[in-house]
């Protein structure tokens, strides 16, 4: 027969396990509907291309191709801007990066 200080300190260690495990399933589940939420979201004028890019799982090369931009390491340009520069409307930009988005994962692109 087990004795009864032994018990409770097997009953208290089982609590706090059950406690984190709780705890670790909360924050993946968490972590998980918050990227679901901004995979939703639609492309917006104040995004750039590499926040575009990693939301949606797609290597920002791709995304700058559709723009006919050269990849550029740490550009934290919004598309606003990027319209600004080319002298297009920001509409055209997201219409496009939507277009190639969809036909990304429809290809299956190899997630970054």
């Amino acid at each position: 027969m087990v004795k009864t200080p032994r018990r409770n300190l097997l009953l208290a260690l089982a609590f706090f396990l059950a406690i984190a495990v709780t705890g670790i399933f909360a924050f993946r589940a968490g972590e998980h509907a918050r990227r679901m939420r901004w995979e939703s979201e639609s492309i917006r004028p104040w995004m750039s291309v590499p926040f575009v890019a990693h939301t949606h799982h797609v290597p920002p090369e791709v995304l700058y191709k559709a723009l006919g931009l050269p990849p550029r390491e740490h550009d934290r340009r919004p598309l606003r801007r990027i319209a600004r520069e080319r002298n297009r409307p920001v509409s055209e930009l997201v219409s496009r990066l939507e277009q190639t988005l969809a036909a990304a994962h429809s290809a299956g692109a190899a997630p970054r």
